[in-house]
């Protein structure tokens, strides 16, 4: 088996060559080359069940995040059968810092329907979050998302809206399922926070449009004064927000 950077490597070959994701390419030679993740071991699985009690709950964890990854990957999909819901919570948790794998997803995305709202909102984050992923790679999360909006807690709901407007609201469906928390979402709170999404986008799309109509920040010695709303300005000075390069302005409502 080649080393972890090798075989990520050969993963990203295989998705160029086959138009696979990350997981399903990763699967598919892990499969061909005969290494599935290592047993949990009779100390790892104790230590796992120590996450129940808060006292042990933080120097398991510890333990368990010193893990080789395969090792920890294995306990963590363990973990989320777990019966005590902080287990299953902090497997989840355990699983956001290692590479997803057909397996890891599968487990992720079953906790999606556990019985306990700290552990879908877990599994979310898990599932959606790129920027903790040793090989920043995730799954594809608008289906994910679409079907998460209507959790029954507002903590899951609060979770998929962060990330939303945190991450994606350059596409089209983000925008469209963050004018829906606006418009429907049963918790005012939520449906406050999208409104303002909502209105920020709008905002900067708008001053993106008058830029490109030619009004522009005010310079002077080489600095630019204009830097903010405010009866501080220099008269008639504006703050503008420029869109990326290749952004396209998507619809807002």
């Amino acid at each position: 088996m080649p080393k972890d950077h090798d075989f990520k490597r050969l993963v990203r070959a295989r998705m160029d060559d086959t138009g696979e994701r990350y997981t399903q390419a990763r699967a598919a030679l892990a499969a061909e080359r005969g290494a599935p993740d290592p047993p949990v071991s009779h100390r790892t699985r104790s230590v796992l069940g120590q996450l129940a009690s808060i006292e042990l709950a933080e120097p398991s964890r510890r333990y368990l995040e010193r893990l080789p990854e395969p090792e920890r990957r294995a306990a963590a999909i363990e973990g989320l059968d777990h019966p005590d819901w902080r287990v299953r919570r902090t497997s989840a948790l355990l699983l956001d810092r290692v590479d997803l794998t057909a397996e890891s997803v599968a487990a992720l995305t079953r906790a999606l329907d556990d019985e306990h709202p700290q552990v879908r909102r877990k599994a979310v984050h898990s599932l959606s979050c790129e920027q903790c992923k040793p090989d920043s790679c995730a799954v594809d999360v608008r289906p994910l998302f679409e079907r998460v909006i209507g959790d029954r807690s507002r903590l899951v709901r609060s979770m998929v809206l962060g990330v939303c407007t945190l991450h994606f609201l350059g596409d089209q469906w983000a925008v469209d399922l963050v004018a829906h928390v606006a418009a429907a979402d049963p918790s005012a709170k939520l449906r406050a926070g999208a409104e303002t999404a909502i209105r920020q986008l709008r905002e900067r799309w708008d001053s993106d449009d008058r830029r490109r109509a030619g009004r522009w920040v005010i310079v002077r010695d080489g600095r630019i004064t204009a830097v903010g709303y405010g009866r501080d300005l220099d008269p008639g000075a504006s703050r503008y927000w420029t869109a990326p390069a290749g952004a396209r302005r998507p619809r807002i409502p």
